[in-house]
């Protein structure tokens, strides 16, 4: 993946809901096709902040997917190898993780000493997260490799001097009290939010202006439509129309990410897809790049 030199960049890595695409178990004609064509596979939703304005470039991850050796293996050109193991890549300067879910720390086992046997690898996470991560016996190997540092909301988190990580919490279901957070990145010229789960903008207040204060906005469009779940009880996400209909007119640059595989905006030239890209909104996709 080209990067271009002396900038801050922001680079999807995936955009898939947690169990990515083919989705495990699943025979639908989306997944099938993927299973038989690994071409056809899409990753867990991930995004990573380059800044080529330094060498070697430092690269943080916001979550780390189940997908995470693929994703690292994207960037293999900006992080260059390991500096005693040259057959290695050398790991990233550091991971943002939004909650603890599946698709967003997932890949925090391949950190340990079985896969990448990182040292010191900074994990930014709410404090209960980080209290959660400590707790958990079963990947202790793993964590005892990890810098946690847990972060307050709204507090900005410096990773150059023109380039900060903010997270802001929002409402989305929480099992262990963990909490959940999307990441406003502000760069040397532009700023970036990225949300990639959320229950319903209704219970965010500060969505209006979070999402108009920003020059590009990665937001939630795991579902289009409530039939996509087969009748099951419905799965709290705002469904793509209703997010087209609130900020279809915001000032910055709506792109929709961490689809779920049951998604008809998935499939190219469909009327879902015609629908978005006739409200000025984009679908994001792995390599799409911004310029921060």
């Amino acid at each position: 993946m080209y990067l271009q030199p002396d900038s801050v960049t922001a680079v999807v890595l995936g955009v898939m809901q947690d169990g990515g695409l083919p989705h495990v178990g699943c025979r639908c004609t989306r997944c099938a096709a993927a299973f038989a064509d690994p071409s056809r596979a899409e990753y867990a939703a991930c995004l990573a902040i380059v800044d080529t304005r330094r060498a070697p470039a430092g690269v943080w991850l916001l979550d780390a997917t189940p997908d995470i050796k693929w994703q690292l293996n994207l960037l293999a050109g900006a992080l260059g190898p390991h500096p005693t193991r040259p057959e290695r890549l050398r790991q990233p300067d550091g991971i943002f993780l939004t909650h603890a879910h599946l698709g967003h720390v997932g890949g925090l086992p391949q950190l340990g000493p079985e896969a990448l046997a990182v040292e010191g690898l900074p994990i930014h996470a709410t404090e209960a997260l980080v209290a959660l991560l400590r707790e958990n016996r079963l990947w202790r190997p793993a964590a005892a490799r990890l810098d946690l540092r847990p972060f307050l909301p709204h507090q900005p988190i410096p990773l150059a001097g023109d380039l900060t990580v903010t997270p802001l919490p929002v409402p989305h279901r929480d099992e262990w009290g963990a909490g959940t957070v999307a990441f406003r990145v502000q760069g040397p010229a532009r700023s970036l939010l990225y949300l990639p789960d959320i229950d319903a903008w209704a219970q965010w207040p500060a969505a209006d202006a979070v999402l108009g204060g920003v020059d590009f906005a990665l937001v939630d469009a795991t579902f289009y439509g409530p039939d996509e779940l087969g009748g099951r009880a419905p799965v709290a996400h705002p469904l793509i129309p209703d997010t087209l209909a609130r900020f279809g007119a915001i000032p910055g640059r709506l792109v929709l990410t961490h689809f779920n595989h049951t998604n008809p905006v998935l499939d190219s030239h469909s009327p879902a897809q015609q629908t978005v890209t006739a409200a000025g909104a984009r679908l994001a996709a792995t390599g799409l790049t911004f310029t921060l």
